[in-house]
């Protein structure tokens, strides 16, 4: 496992695992970017949940998501109902933002992993008619 600071004013963690990498932003709405075998991936938790979404499309970016089911087709995965710690304690406490990070790490070794194995959910792109 990899965990670096970045220097920036954005609160940014490398993170990488088998075959995946990315940056996870830390302030009161935690996301994370990057990609997993090519495919580009996003992350993000709210209140008691969090959920990460795999592009189908390579060319879009991570900084494009999210997009699956609406702009572009791909795989999600969603956890709801989980304790994780207050994202406001994020700024005030080491040792709450050092769990956060590790928890991330983990669960998204645990997606990306299901990903290699296509247990993942996909969703295709909604066409609207209303845009023909």
């Amino acid at each position: 496992m990899v965990i670096n600071v970045l220097e920036d004013k954005a609160n940014m963690m490398k993170l990488s695992g088998e075959n995946w990498s990315g940056s996870l932003c830390l302030n009161n709405k935690p996301k994370a970017y990057g990609r997993v075998n090519g495919y580009s991936w996003y992350f993000q938790s709210k209140n008691k949940a969090w959920f990460v979404e795999i592009a189908e499309e390579h060319v879009i970016t991570p900084h494009e998501l999210p997009l699956v089911g609406y702009g572009c087709g791909g795989w999600l995965y969603e956890c709801n109902d989980v304790n994780l710690p207050n994202a406001d304690l994020l700024d005030e406490s080491v040792v709450t933002e050092a769990y956060f990070v590790e928890y991330v790490q983990v669960k998204l070794s645990l997606v990306f992993q299901l990903f290699g194995q296509n247990k993942l959910s996909y969703l295709p792109a909604v066409s609207c008619p209303c845009s023909d």
